[in-house]
Order: structure tokens, then C-alpha cells, then sequence
């Protein structure tokens, strides 16, 4: 990793990935590996339940009841308290040196957990938002089960829809048109999340550098941006049509990988937008349909501003924007994409449209108190 990444006790925030996937996809697999190597010596581990980890034994040694020191430098915890007190009170003894500083965090999840809960916990408290800065999701698929998963189980649905890197785990019990198919139902899925076949979790950890959040000066992700701007609406699996992979050179049936029931839209305007009134149609929106709004992800051209902003946000709560130093591909509009319950579509793009279109004015005198008030939190050089 680079020599730069924050540390803890610095003025720089942590970063913080979200390891999940369904029941036996493999992410302690991918853990115990990663924990192992000399990029995430430190690393401070956050997990649900210690006991069904399944860290090797030889790794761990105990430095209290909440927190153990593993052979490879990193720091595992259970997450059976609160995650923001796991966040603060790790944070203080890694400053005081009562435990090793630590350079980025992993928390996983249980299989059947929401990974949108911890974003929004990581975003809504004061203390750690100042100090860690979600940087990505991880979602570990089972390569042997997770097709009838994705036909039962919307959680698996939906923690491949918050993906930012996806792995496809088991690929030794499965063949290479299985690993295809599976990669495709997560592209028609989540077209923006970069796909890997793995085996035994043996996947360098470097490979979260490449993913998260857009952040200012960042010139890597300019491709990234194009990549998930350029979604297909049409590409996601509907409630009524299941996704099918086809093989063209043979007369293998198709088969049915999954209903999803998530489908995507997009909003383009091409005259520069009032941040104001897209903030109180984006906060609107999030307000009554926020539990069926995946992912919000857009490029935005604003009024007064000439550098591309970018938005990206989680089941209704949004990453800070920030800046990219020229448009990508050279074309200067707003682009944003809705990942959404297929069977809210309508109702939420309409209401947005509206409100963007038409807005409320006593909405747009709130956000404009909120944002004159965030401004004159800021001190002035």
C-alpha cells in the first residue's frame, strides 16, 4: 500500500471497508489471507461474532476481552457492543499506544446483514466521521450457491447491488462458463463494481485501492466514472423477467440466474443545475422511498461551479461531493443513476423529477439555511 495512507492519530481519516456476502461465500476465507499479508499488517479487523471467525489460532494473541492482537500485526474485534464504540474507544488506544496504530479498517458483516447500516452508522456520528472515511464494499458471492441465493434471498441481491469490489469465491467446485454466467448476473446487477474470480480468497489486498468513494485529485477514477455513467437501464433483471445468461455456441437452455427485483434509471441535464434545489430534491426523495434507493451515483454541473462535481451516496445518505478536475470525455452535463426496488421506480423518479423541476420553497429555504450555515462553519483563511 502507499506510504501515505493515514494512520491512526493523525489529522488524516482512516479508511473503512465493508467485507460481506451471504451465508459460506468465503469471507473469512478471504480474511485469513488477507490478515496475513505484509500490506495489512496493520489493519484493525472488526467482526460480528469472534467465535465464528475461524482465524487461525496461531495467529491471534489476546490484549483484552473486546480486542486481539493477530500474529500479522492486525487487531480483530468483536463487534457485539456498538460498531461507533468499537470505532471511538480503538481509535483513543491506538493514540495513547495501548494498542498498535492501525491504517485502514475491515468489518465484516454476518451473511445475512445489511452492509447499508454500517455506511449510514459510519456517516451519522460526529466522531467518526472526522476520523474514518468509508471507502468501500467488498461483497464475497458464493460461486457454488449463489445462484439459488440470489432467487431467494433479496440480502444477497442487494449486497451485490452495494458492491463496490465483488469475488467470486469457490471457483475450483465450479466451470468457467458457471464463473461467466455468475460474473454477468452481477454486472446486470451492478454494472459499476469491479468483478474477480477467486480461489481460497488468495486475492492481493491491493485491490481495494482501486475502489470507493470519488475523492478530489483522485485521476484513476475518471475511468471508474465513465464506467458507471455509461449504465444500461435495460440491462437489469426485472421482478417479472429473469435474468438468464445465454450461451450462443451451443444449444445449452439458458439459465435462470435470478429475480432481483432491482432496476436502475438515469437523469441527464444538460443546463447546469441550482445545488440548492438538487439537494432538496435529492433529500426529498431520500426522505419517502430512502429504504429502496440502493445507490445514487452522478456526475453533477452545477451553477457558479466550472469543475464537475461528483455525488455517490448509499439507501438515501450521501458521501461529501467532490471535485474532478475535468469532465470526463469532455461532455459537460449531469448525469445521475438511481439503483433501485423495481417496484418503486416510477414513483421515485417521478418525485425527484418534480422536485427538481418544481421546487418547494420553503424546502429551498431550509437547504439554503443548512448550507449557509455549514459555510460559516468554516474558517476562513
Amino acid at each position: 500500500m502507499s506510504e501515505n495512507m493515514p494512520v491512526s492519530g493523525n489529522f488524516e481519516t482512516i479508511p473503512v471497508y465493508i467485507v460481506t456476502g451471504f451465508l459460506g461465500s468465503g469471507k473469512t476465507t478471504l480474511l485469513n489471507h488477507w490478515v496475513n499479508t505484509e500490506e495489512f499488517k496493520d489493519t484493525l479487523v472488526l467482526i460480528n461474532e469472534f467465535g465464528d471467525v475461524g482465524l487461525d489460532h496461531e495467529l491471534v494473541q489476546a490484549v483484552d476481552d473486546t480486542v486481539v492482537l493477530l500474529g500479522s500485526g492486525c487487531i480483530c474485534c468483536t463487534l457485539q457492543g456498538e460498531l461507533i464504540d468499537s470505532l471511538v474507544q480503538n481509535f483513543i488506544k491506538a493514540a495513547k499506544g495501548t494498542i498498535p496504530k492501525f491504517r485502514r479498517v475491515l468489518i465484516e458483516t454476518t451473511g445475512l446483514a445489511d452492509p447499508s447500516g454500517v455506511i449510514s452508522t459510519l456517516n451519522n456520528d460526529d466522531f467518526v466521521f472526522s476520523h474514518y472515511t468509508f471507502s468501500g464494499t467488498i461483497t464475497v458471492l458464493d460461486g457454488k450457491n449463489v445462484r439459488e441465493q440470489l432467487k431467494k434471498q433479496y440480502e444477497a441481491v442487494k449486497q451485490i447491488a452495494l458492491a463496490d469490489l465483488i469475488l467470486v469465491s469457490k471457483t475450483d467446485l465450479i466451470d468457467e462458463e458457471e464463473v461467466e454466467a455468475i460474473e454477468e448476473i452481477a454486472h446486470k446487477i451492478n454494472h459499476s463494481a469491479k468483478i474477480l474470480p477467486v480461489l481460497h480468497g488468495r486475492v492481493s489486498p491491493s485491490v481495494i485501492s482501486e475502489i470507493g468513494p470519488y475523492r478530489d485529485g483522485d485521476r484513476r477514477n475518471q475511468n471508474m466514472i465513465t464506467s458507471w455513467l455509461s449504465f444500461n437501464d435495460s440491462s437489469i433483471a426485472s421482478p417479472l423477467r429473469p435474468a438468464s445468461v445465454d450461451n450462443p455456441l451451443s444449444a445449452a437452455r439458458p439459465r435462470i440466474i435470478a429475480h432481483s427485483n432491482i432496476e436502475s434509471f438515469s437523469i441527464v441535464r444538460e443546463e447546469p443545475l441550482p445545488p440548492i434545489a438538487l439537494l432538496a430534491a435529492i433529500a426529498l426523495t431520500a426522505e419517502q422511498y430512502g429504504d429502496s434507493i440502493l445507490r445514487i451515483k452522478g456526475i453533477l454541473n452545477l451553477k457558479d461551479q466550472d469543475k464537475p462535481v461528483i455525488v455517490h451516496g448509499v439507501m438515501g445518505n450521501l458521501y461529501p461531493l467532490s471535485e474532478l478536475e475535468e469532465w470526463p470525455e469532455g461532455k459537460r452535463e449531469t448525469k445521475l443513476v438511481f439503483i433501485v426496488r423495481a417496484t418503486v421506480l416510477e414513483q421515485i423518479k417521478h418525485i425527484f423529477t418534480q422536485a427538481l423541476e418544481h421546487p418547494d420553497a420553503a424546502a429551498m429555504s431550509y437547504y439554503e439555511s443548512v448550507v449557509n450555515a455549514a459555510d460559516s462553519d468554516v474558517p476562513q483563511d
